[in-house]
């Protein structure tokens, strides 16, 4: 049976694609489990606690097409299967990042410690949204999971608290067309153009992550950073369209993921949202002046 090789990056999507390739091979779930859960080992990262559960789960939970040129595909005996890749080298520079370790020193506290904005009881995700979608007619797009989401301006949305995931910029319509021609509220087709450059540090240790954070800080307009609810932090940047290049170019060897590059609808952390294991995506930093 073939799975395709786990990407350096973007391992939670690659979870779905692997569960769906298991399912149109006629591989049961607890198989399928299985095999995806042997790729760890020659990951990046481990897993997230259910995350190749629920990857199994949705594709399984999904009807499949049917072919019509080969009607009889799904009774069909899969091959041997393949052995796990061996772990794969990482891109980020090692000796870099722990230079700006040694260099700044910060750790979270630090982050929080420098934000404009008192991050304390008073403080709350209204006010940071407002920060960063200040307009009342602007559509944004969040999602309680990646597969359940939605389309409006935010403050239609009764409750966000649940909320894990939102597109780092206003869309440009409720809904669009994916690259299947699916109807979608997701999707590169209705996001409008890129707001903000987002940061996910999950490559080098959490350790890293403010020190990485405050030096990019020193070139660009820093407007948030949150807490993954897991090992990461996420760090908003400001930057001007003609100055992305530069900013990739010095963030993705840092650890900054490159995801976040290539597509602009990409869901990010949810400030003040809860993950789905429970944890709250907790704000440390904000500059309202730095915000476009």
């Amino acid at each position: 049976m073939k799975i395709s090789d786990p990407p350096m990056h973007g391992i939670h999507t690659w979870c779905m694609t692997a569960a769906r390739q298991c399912q149109l091979q006629g591989v049961g779930r607890g198989e399928a489990l299985a095999l995806i859960s042997a790729f760890e080992g020659g990951l990046r990262r481990k897993f997230q606690p259910n995350e190749v559960q629920n990857a199994v789960e949705t594709a399984f939970a999904t009807s499949l097409p049917e072919r019509p040129e080969d009607r009889n595909w799904k009774a069909k005996k899969p091959p041997a299967l393949q052995r796990p890749p061996e772990p794969k080298k990482t891109g980020w520079m090692k000796s870099r990042t722990n230079m700006l370790v040694k260099k700044y020193g910060f750790q979270s506290v630090d982050l929080w410690e420098a934000s404009v904005v008192r991050i304390d009881e008073s403080f709350t995700r209204e006010l940071c949204l407002d920060t960063l979608f200040p307009d009342p007619a602007g559509l944004v797009c969040v999602g309680k999971s990646a597969f359940k989401f939605y389309t409006a301006p935010w403050r239609k949305f009764r409750d966000l608290s649940a909320t894990q995931f939102i597109v780092p910029g206003y869309m440009s319509a409720v809904s669009g067309v994916t690259q299947a021609g699916n109807p979608s509220m997701h999707c590169l087709d209705n996001c409008g153009p890129r707001r903000f450059c987002v940061c996910d540090f999950d490559e080098p240790s959490s350790a890293h992550h403010a020190s990485i954070i405050w030096h990019l800080k020193q070139s660009f307009d820093l407007v948030m950073v949150l807490s993954s609810g897991g090992k990461s932090l996420h760090a908003w940047f400001n930057v001007p369209e003609d100055e992305e290049p530069e900013f990739w170019a010095q963030a993705i060897p840092l650890g900054a993921d490159p995801a976040l590059k290539r597509n602009r609808s990409s869901f990010v952390r949810m400030p003040l949202g809860t993950r789905d294991t429970g944890e709250r995506q907790g704000v440390l930093y904000l500059d309202p002046s730095s915000a476009p």
